[in-house]
């Protein structure tokens, strides 16, 4: 047991720390799908993303439409989760498979994107380009029409 006394003379005894049990379960295993997907075609890196800034929510995911959105240096990417794990398995087995950007139904060039985040019901994509926040419809991007509007952020806010 160990004590310790304050500023006002006040005692404390504190117990020894005891590490807690450790229980153990068989009802959850992770199994990964394939190796990691580049976003690159030859696996090159992203060398114009900021090492000082980088994105700070480059994917965001829809379950409702099955995609994948992934920031890159000059925009943003969009593909079908089957394809991706399709590739991330052919990368495993073959030693080879696309990339994000060979695999992505659109590829929108908008600039910089440091946050990616979807709707609550996956209808809408917001990006955050350059202190503003760019607003897609998803099925337009599905379709490859930019439906979008622009919301500048508010200098205080900034």
């Amino acid at each position: 047991m160990a004590e310790t006394e304050d500023d006002n003379g006040i005692i404390v005894q504190l117990d020894d720390e005891v590490e807690g049990d450790h229980q153990g379960s068989d009802e959850y295993c992770f199994i990964g799908l394939g190796e990691p997907v580049p976003i690159n075609p030859g696996g090159g890196d992203d060398s114009e993303f900021d090492i000082q800034c980088p994105p700070s929510q480059p994917l965001a995911v829809s379950q409702r439409f099955a995609l994948i959105f992934v920031a890159h240096s000059t925009g943003f990417c969009v593909a079908r989760t089957k394809d991706i794990i399709e590739s991330a398995k052919a990368i495993e087995e073959k030693g080879g498979g696309s990339s994000i950007k060979e695999l992505s139904v659109v590829d929108v060039p908008i600039g910089k994107v440091y946050i990616l985040a979807l709707s609550a019901d996956s209808s809408t994509l917001a990006a955050s380009i350059d202190g503003n926040i760019h607003f897609f419809c998803v099925t337009s991007l599905l379709n490859k029409v930019w439906l979008h509007f622009q919301c500048a952020s508010h200098p205080y806010l900034m």
